[in-house]
């Protein structure tokens, strides 16, 4: 698949690496909040697996508060300039177009944004022939949480978000290969919900499209078995298993190794 300017080679499933260079992100806040730790952190995930690395510069953990586009991309420049563009696929988690364009201008091949996506982020897409990952939140971190009454049947209302989107796409002629649509576990959804969405995750793959799942280490595993954020492996793999039966191309995770070698080896025993 071509990226940008580079062409790029995804193991199937496919796994993304989190680099949050941030403080207060809520399982690896701080962790590569220097460039030299991200850069390090970087190095070992794709070492151990990883095709997509996904950084983000803002928590979007439930109730945080929003950055200024300034202040992410300076979070974000050190690292982006340093960065090979030909090596691994970079994304960018962002939901400002101010820092969306800076990061394609900079090299990154997909832009990730937790809002879904806006037009002019879709025109940024196809002039620098780049891919998207447009998740669903029914509202910004700070209340996204006082919505999860708001669902009339949560899985058929995101699918219906999501085929808005699809039109949208369609009439601007972005391809459909380099576009994945991502539920947003934990996003604005209590527990059951989450589980319906991951139990009904094949709805959301549409002919062409793809489908991430980003279930990694969130408190949705809490309320089922008492974690903390660091203690959840367990859950998140399984979750990564169970979903891969349910057609998910691309796994965002914390755990890169363990998730990768878990993948492959399900993989291999579902064989015939």
């Amino acid at each position: 698949m071509k990226l940008g300017k580079h062409n790029f080679k995804f193991n199937k499933p496919t796994v993304m690496g989190i680099c949050n260079v941030t403080p207060d992100s809520f399982s690896d806040g701080g962790k590569s909040f220097k460039t030299k730790d991200a850069l390090n952190n970087i190095k070992k995930m794709t070492e151990n697996g990883a095709d997509i690395i996904d950084i983000g510069a803002e928590s979007t953990r439930p109730g945080s508060e929003p950055l200024t586009h300034k202040e992410e991309v300076k979070r974000l420049d050190p690292i982006l300039k340093k960065l090979p563009k030909n090596k691994f696929v970079i994304s960018v988690d962002t939901n400002k177009i101010e820092t969306q364009e800076y990061a394609l201008s900079m090299g990154a091949h997909i832009i990730n944004d937790v809002f879904g996506g806006s037009e002019d982020l879709f025109h940024l897409s196809k002039k620098f022939k780049t891919g998207l990952i447009l998740m669903h939140t029914p509202a910004p971190p700070k209340t996204m949480q006082s919505k999860i009454n708001s669902y009339k049947n949560v899985v058929l209302d995101i699918k219906k978000i999501f085929l808005k989107k699809i039109k949208q796409l369609e009439k601007l002629r972005i391809p459909s290969t380099k576009v994945w649509f991502d539920p947003g576990i934990g996003f604005g959804k209590n527990l059951n919900q989450n589980i319906e969405i991951m139990q009904k995750m094949e709805q959301f793959k549409f002919n062409g499209y793809g489908l991430l799942l980003g279930s990694s280490r969130k408190s949705w595993i809490n309320l089922i078995d008492q974690s903390n954020a660091d203690e959840r492996l367990g859950g998140s793999i399984a979750s990564a298993l169970y979903c891969y039966q349910k057609r998910v191309d691309i796994f965002r995770v914390h755990d890169v190794k363990e998730t990768s070698q878990s993948l492959k080896i399900f993989k291999k025993l579902c064989l015939k």
